[in-house]
């Protein structure tokens, strides 16, 4: 089944919404190319504006003590210094709109993508975005870090707004400013051609903006002389002693909140009624008060609203690992971590399992092994390939899945089914099932289910998962969220 290689229009908007978070490109645009030359010239920035003052407190206490002759020179060289300093702070103001602008847009764009006008819907779409996430970064080879250091912040970002809806639901949220927007928006259309809606623009997009600026601070010099060494030439995603990792964490988060401070602004009211305007601004001071409230909490994730970013941030740190000792089949154990953290006390455990109720233990993309049963609903003695395509599974273990070989052969999916753990081949206790069949079926299933030699030599006879990013690649695969009937297994 060799890959017909390419992405189909919706893998592609998924992976430019990556690239305008992070990239390295000739362009320099995502947002986070854009911090690295902010804090790199904020030294040069500081120095001139503080130039600029100097210049303009000597010309006005010039100004006060000259004599009458020496006024009118002194008065043009004091203009000139007010329109200079005007003219920095202006730029330095239009940037910081510019920048906050961009990142609006871009939350916006997330929201269009992942976002329903029901939780049904919204749980499909989110699934979706996430599935293709996983299913675009490779799980195999060299750039394994790399892509996925690209991929995990818009992860994260949705994973955060479906862990805020939960809790919200579930009334375990209690910031006055979220719930009036809430209880606002019931009676409110939730798409784009709303122009206005209080829990999407007030509640959904600073939650989105938190998440993706809560790593941003890594851009700052010293952040990024720990990661590459003074001159560069270090391995970024090595392993960081206790001291460094320390140093980094505690000045990336200092810098994520000055970024947020002083690197963006808020938005601009463009219409002409006083009133309007003043509810206006009020509604962005709230709206930034909370991005730097959630960004503060994360660091104190016993709490509720430190879980929103915290809880996300872990998960997506296994399933979208940098580590070196990254390995695909452990995918699961981010849920199992996650679960064991809160036992110890340090996370919230109310949190942790209304995080977990969403996301199961089989992460969206993930490529499932499974026994088939028979049409009287018998185990079959064979295992297929399935992807995990659906949040919130009917069980922790179990898995909504898209069903991707039928008999052996590959086929555009077109079935779904629910995976439970006794025919889930990632458990001990669905391998023992297929034990019995004789090595030589076990071979020919193999040779059919895997095209690729190497990796065929390389595999167990009874995977406990599979790698469907190739198959992903072939775009008539990749319409695996449409509906589909459902079969258990």
């Amino acid at each position: 089944m060799p890959p017909s290689f390419g992405k189909a229009a919706y893998a592609k908007v998924i992976q430019r919404l990556v690239e305008r978070i992070y990239n390295q490109s000739p362009l320099q645009d995502s947002l986070y190319e854009q911090a690295v030359q902010w804090f790199a010239e904020k030294a040069l920035r500081d120095q001139k504006s503080a130039e600029l003052e100097q210049q303009l407190f000597l010309f006005e206490s010039r100004h006060q003590q000259a004599k009458k002759g020496e006024q009118a020179a002194i008065a043009r060289n004091l203009k000139q210094a007010e329109d200079q300093h005007k003219t920095f702070s202006e730029d330095l103001e239009e940037s910081r709109f510019l920048r906050y602008n961009e990142l609006f847009l871009l939350c916006r764009d997330i929201l269009s993508i992942c976002q329903g006008e029901s939780f049904s819907d919204t749980n499909s779409y989110s699934a979706k975005m996430l599935g293709t996430i996983q299913l675009i970064c490779p799980t195999r080879g060299r750039n394994i870090a790399k892509e996925n250091q690209k991929a995990r912040h818009l992860y994260k970002a949705v994973l955060s707004l479906r862990l805020l809806d939960r809790l919200v639901i579930d009334g375990m949220i209690d910031h006055p400013f979220i719930m009036e927007r809430y209880e606002e928006g019931k009676a409110i259309p939730y798409n784009d051609e709303t122009e206005y809606h209080p829990y999407r623009d007030d509640v959904h997009v600073p939650v989105l903006m938190a998440a993706l600026l809560q790593d941003i601070g890594r851009c700052h010099p010293s952040c990024q002389a720990i990661l590459k060494g003074p001159d560069g030439s270090f391995d970024e995603f090595r392993e960081l002693d206790a001291e460094e990792r320390n140093t980094f964490l505690q000045t990336s988060y200092t810098e994520a909140l000055s970024y947020v401070q002083d690197a963006l602004t808020t938005g601009r009211y463009l219409g002409r009624s006083k009133e309007e305007r003043d509810r206006f601004v009020q509604g962005e001071i709230e709206k930034r008060e909370l991005i730097q409230l959630l960004l503060k909490q994360a660091v104190r994730p016993q709490d509720i609203m430190g879980s929103i970013l915290r809880i996300p941030q872990i998960y997506t740190g296994m399933v979208l690992s940098t580590r070196q000792n990254y390995n695909y089949e452990d995918l699961p154990k981010a849920a199992l971590l996650l679960e064991k953290t809160a036992e110890q006390g340090k996370l919230s455990k109310n949190a942790v399992a209304a995080f977990l109720r969403i996301a199961g233990m089989f992460p969206q993309g993930y490529g499932i092994t499974y026994i088939p049963k028979d049409s009287d609903g018998n185990d079959m003695e064979r295992y297929e390939y399935a992807i995990v395509t659906g949040l919130y599974p009917p069980d922790f273990r179990k898995a909504i899945c898209r069903i991707v070989t039928y008999s052996l052969t590959y086929q555009a999916s077109a079935r779904g089914c629910v995976v439970s753990p006794d025919n889930n081949l990632y458990f001990p206790q669905a391998r023992r099932k297929l034990e019995i069949v004789p090595e030589e079926r076990l071979l020919d299933i193999l040779r059919k289910l895997v095209y690729n030699f190497e990796e065929r030599m390389a595999s167990p006879l009874l995977p406990r998962c599979w790698h469907p990013d190739d198959y992903f690649l072939n775009q008539k695969n990749q319409n695996l969220w449409n509906k589909a009937e459902m079969v258990q297994n």
